[in-house]
């Protein structure tokens, strides 16, 4: 049976491997910016080197249920049982050094000698690498649910009992000893009748590296050490390492990385003429290692990002819930319900910005969390409040665990229940850029006619002082057309705004739809300390508009109400 490299992924089910191919938009312009999403996937890297990676997942946001279902086991799998985790995480490094052998070493330029040894590096990393997983996966048993690990461990169990992996298993090691075994050759070189080199002969292949003659009056001047191998006179040549591509783009010709890459030994003429001396060396072992050619790794490489995934997943939800905060599995809801009900959710970037993963932290006393639901009695919220209430932080919230949940992780609340969208568009304030030829609001405009350009009734569009930056009559009457675009179209969506008026739902009744508008009010609370003055209490819930923009609470807080003024002039005595 050939051996040949299977299809096999922990985050897309069997059929649906090609929507990982598919490359559809499903951002606005500035969404993944506006939602913070590039800290959330740092802090689901375990290392910088793989954030690239889970920034792909988290922005693929894939809609469909049945890949999000099947991700969504795989990490339950993690979660429930940690001694199969701790496996995964012990056999990484060799999937890791695999994937590493692949790209370091299948260079076509090699020699033969070369060749055959990063093939036996592969497969000898790619044996390792099967059996462990197999004896993992194996010993989890019943504590197994998903069908991406038992998928994988019906495949590590099959290919374990192939011959071809029997026979590789055995034979590693007498390869490993042949290629140990050559760590040097000696050549004898023969001279002409006037001490030219006119032929060399291949006299034995030796275990230890040969050294030059520390007692030499050249080893002497060039300080060169005959220790740990065979003594020779001198050294005549040895090939650099590459110098690092950073010294490259710097012309910085002298810094080189000494446990990096040589440079390409067939450039200099002595080991040029070597590379057919070893095909001597290299030809029983690459006749050895022929009869594993259709032997492929690739499955394992394929599997790397995938399993730094959910471990990075597993450590983020760990770290979360020993801060006092709820993460939890969704409950997948049909995409046409056009529902997202959550409970006790709160803000995930606001968290990690607190969160010291180095300490013991009770973060539940410092972050406010709240309800949302959207569904047949509400999907637009209007929502307002005092400034500094937590408007952008819900509204931001929102996104982030839409985004989290498509990605088939928890998401940070105590329940929840979700149907995927097709999009995710965010209209935030952005800076003021003075170029811009069409004016502020002429950008924003822009930015919000290419929201109606991709969104459907499965998107989820966010809005937070959009069209803020024209006068109050104008903002009134374009965000009000804005609201009924919104519900026409029938999205879920969330508009935050300083527009108390906006939220006065009677406005929006004449505009049929299926997706009702409701008023979202930023709490406040007195003031015990100044009774005149209000505090944010951060909780946001179902109420009409205040019809109160707090500013003489701002203007009392930051020293500039009429009082304030009128006392700080009569005390400079500039009046009386």
């Amino acid at each position: 049976m050939p051996d040949t490299s299977p299809s096999i992924s922990l985050l897309w089910p069997p059929g649906l491997e090609n929507l990982a191919l598919e490359q559809v938009d499903r951002w606005g312009a500035y969404s993944i910016q506006d939602l913070d999403l590039n800290q959330v996937a740092g802090a689901l890297s375990p290392d910088a080197r793989h954030v690239k990676q889970t920034q792909i997942i988290l922005r693929s946001l894939n809609p469909d249920p049945r890949v999000i279902l099947y991700r969504q086991a795989v990490l339950d799998d993690c979660l429930r049982c940690p001694e199969l985790l701790t496996g995964i995480r012990e056999v990484l490094p060799y999937i890791s050094s695999l994937v590493s052998t692949r790209l370091r070493f299948g260079n076509p330029e090699g020699t033969t000698l070369f060749q055959a040894v990063w093939r036996l590096s592969e497969l000898e990393l790619y044996a390792e690498s099967v059996k462990k997983l197999k004896k993992i996966l194996t010993t989890a048993g019943s504590n197994l649910h998903s069908e991406g690990f038992t998928r994988l461990r019906d495949l590590v169990t099959e290919i374990e009992t192939r011959d071809t992996f029997q026979c590789l298993v055995n034979e590693i090691p007498n390869l490993r000893v042949g290629i140990n075994r050559a760590a040097s050759i000696t050549i004898g070189v023969n001279l002409d009748n006037e001490m030219n080199p006119v032929e060399a002969t291949l006299i034995s292949i030796n275990p230890k590296r040969f050294r030059g003659d520390e007692n030499s009056m050249l080893n002497r001047l060039i300080g060169f050490n005959g220790k740990d191998g065979y003594q020779g006179i001198a050294q005549l040549h040895r090939v650099p390492f590459k110098t690092s591509q950073f010294a490259h783009e710097h012309g910085i010709g002298a810094f080189v990385d000494p446990m990096g890459e040589r440079e390409n030994h067939l450039m200099y003429p002595l080991f040029k003429d070597m590379d057919e001396v070893l095909k001597v060396i290299a030809k029983p072992m690459a006749d050895a290692l022929d009869k594993y050619i259709l032997v492929n790794s690739q499955f394992l490489a394929n599997l790397e990002p995938e399993i730094i995934f959910y471990i990075g997943a597993v450590n983020l939800i760990q770290q979360v819930q020993a801060a006092g905060l709820p993460m939890c599995r969704v409950e997948v809801a049909e995409p046409d319900e056009r529902v997202c009900e959550l409970e006790k959710f709160y803000n995930l970037s606001l968290a990690l910005r607190l969160l010291d993963p180095q300490q013991k932290q009770d973060l539940s006393q410092d972050i406010v969390t709240n309800d949302a639901t959207f569904g047949p009695q509400g999907r637009i919220f209007i929502l307002t409040g005092p400034n500094r209430g937590g408007k952008t932080i819900y509204t931001q919230a929102i996104g982030l665990a839409q985004a989290l949940f498509q990605a088939g992780l928890y998401v940070p609340a105590r329940r929840a229940r979700i149907s995927p969208v097709d999009g995710i568009y965010t209209h935030f304030p952005v800076e003021e850029k003075p170029y811009f030829d069409m004016g502020r609001l002429g950008e924003e405009a822009h930015r919000l006619s290419e929201v109606f350009q991709k969104a459907s009734r499965n998107s989820l569009v966010l809005l937070n002082e959009t069209l803020s930056t024209t006068s109050p009559g104008e903002c009134l009457y374009l965000a009000r057309d804005i609201v009924r675009a919104l519900k026409l179209l029938g999205v879920r969506a969330v508009y935050a705004t300083h527009l108390h008026e906006l939220a006065e739902t009677e406005a929006f009744e004449d505009t049929p739809s299926d997706s009702p508008v409701v008023s979202l009010v930023a709490g406040t609370a007195p003031d015990q300390t100044t009774p005149e003055s209000v505090r944010r209490t951060f909780k946001i819930i179902p109420a009409p508009p205040t019809g109160m923009s707090f500013a003489k609470d701002i203007a009392r807080k930051y020293g500039i109400s009429f009082e304030q003024i009128s006392q700080v002039l009569q005390e400079r005595k500039v009046i009386s």
